[in-house]
């Protein structure tokens, strides 16, 4: 019986005191992955929404490089063209050629406005961090 109550009397102790040391660290523990599992999630928002800006601008950039070079093909097409006496094969090529050519102009103009815009890379997810940090040093000021 003597050890029965060593060991009861050993439990108490234990479960007494440092309950609350341990429960606060848990807690903080749990508010940490918390906290660590949102920014995680922002992150990898970031990360889609980088994918698919690159996806639209490959994209773009691939479509003025292939109406790029098909109005280069339709004004070699042209020059040929223009030795012939018929007026209207000059007229149609001609103008294949120019609609190429704008097509070309504006998917390169879209691709350029976009790789300008860029924004910087996960900015939303520092500036929770930076948010987090900044509140944090003020609640450690404050104890």
């Amino acid at each position: 019986m003597g050890q029965g109550e060593v060991m009861e009397h050993d439990t108490a102790t234990v479960s007494t005191g440092p309950t609350g040391v341990f429960s606060s660290i848990k807690n903080f523990a749990a508010s940490f992955v918390a906290h660590l599992h949102t920014r995680l999630q922002l992150f990898a928002t970031e990360f889609a929404e980088e994918k698919l800006r690159l996806t639209a601008i490959l994209f773009s950039a691939l479509t003025a490089l292939f109406l790029l070079f098909s109005a280069i093909i339709f004004a070699a097409f042209f020059i040929v063209v223009v030795a012939w006496d018929t007026p209207y094969r000059l007229h149609a090529v001609g103008g294949l050629t120019l609609l190429f050519f704008v097509g070309a102009g504006i998917f390169g103009s879209m691709t350029r406005t976009k790789l300008k815009s860029k924004p910087r890379l996960f900015e939303a997810s520092l500036a929770e961090l930076y948010k987090d940090r900044q509140e944090l040093a003020a609640k450690i000021k404050l104890e």
